[in-house]
């Protein structure tokens, strides 16, 4: 069924299913769902491209922190340009706010850990690598993810990664979010680094030390830092 302007606000209180239309995009089914968006896997209708679209939750677009979050998102997804980073695409013709993002095929490199508990050390470094390529790249265009872990990275069947969701990226220069939901998301336990848990604006250097994190985890099967609750698990690495 097609969904055209006049019914677009109700569409986003419901489910898309397949064969369900956005605009000129068929869907053809939900891949997953968060705290802030779901993202389905879609064609397009007029090139037969397909692609992901990330569609935010109705709260998300009425509240204006979160709805600045998603925009921030999709402005610094359309900067960059990178065989190792998710693409976002310009399309001037929704009728909506979501996202058009680039399919990427593979899977996420949690799932590979969680399989495999230890990946071999070659293969640890050479997923690594393609990490490091991809953060040489943001950084060099003024881009901090913030929020690297292994459920924002995917890697294809030849080992080749996809630096993705910078929901929480910033640009250098842009203006912090301070406010208290934001700054609970800012980054996740296992991998934030100390300055972010002093409370102080990650940099380049925070992705740097997540991927270092990131690298013992692929090789031990385990984080570095340990505990009962989130706070602890921050608190370990400050001791």
């Amino acid at each position: 069924s097609a969904i055209g302007p006049y019914d677009f606000l109700s569409a986003f209180t419901m489910t898309l299913h397949t064969g369900d239309q956005l605009d000129h995009y068929r869907v053809e089914k939900l891949i997953a769902r968060s705290g802030m968006a779901s993202i389905y896997r879609a064609t397009d209708v007029r090139s037969d491209r397909v692609v992901a679209l990330k569609i935010p939750h109705p709260e998300v677009e009425a509240d204006p922190l979160f709805f600045d979050r998603f925009r921030r998102e999709e402005d610094i997804g359309k900067k960059l340009d990178h065989p190792c980073v998710m693409k976002v695409y310009e399309d001037a013709e929704r009728n909506g706010v979501y996202m058009v993002m680039e399919w990427v095929d593979g899977r996420l490199l949690r799932q590979i850990i969680t399989e495999q508990k230890k990946l071999p050390i070659e293969r640890a470094v050479r997923i690594t690598l393609g990490i490091c390529e991809a953060l040489d790249y943001i950084h060099s265009q003024g881009v901090v993810h913030r929020d690297l872990k292994p459920e924002n990275v995917m890697v294809d069947d030849s080992d080749n990664i996809k630096l993705i969701d910078f929901g929480i990226a910033g640009a250098t220069g842009a203006r912090r979010l301070t406010f208290a939901k934001i700054t609970q998301a800012m980054g996740t336990p296992d991998y934030i680094s100390p300055e972010q848990v002093k409370s102080k604006r990650g940099d380049a250097r925070s992705d740097v030390y997540a991927l270092g994190v990131m690298l013992y985890e692929m090789l031990t099967g385990e984080t570095p830092f340990q505990g009962p609750n989130a706070f602890a698990i921050m608190n370990d690495r400050l001791l």
